[in-house]
């Protein structure tokens, strides 16, 4: 699916959200092997554009996550 959609150019959360919009409650749940988890992440990665740099270990910490939902349950 990821990879058809990069081929359309379309954006990530285009894809998310037409994928939200068609998932039916009534059909049957599959569970992904651990394989094809992460063909889904390494398809998802791809979207990623060259050069981008990774989040610094700092930037993923707690206290910068959660800055703001802190200050409003003070």
């Amino acid at each position: 699916m990821l990879a058809e959609a990069k081929e359309q150019g379309l954006s990530v959360d285009e894809i998310v959200k037409a994928y939200l919009y068609h998932l039916h409650p009534t059909e049957p749940r599959t569970h992904l092997s651990a394989k094809e988890v992460d063909q889904g992440f390494e398809e998802a990665a791809d979207f990623i554009p060259e050069g981008v740099p990774p989040l610094s270990n700092e930037a993923m910490s707690r206290e910068n996550i959660y800055t703001r939902e802190d200050d409003w349950n003070r």
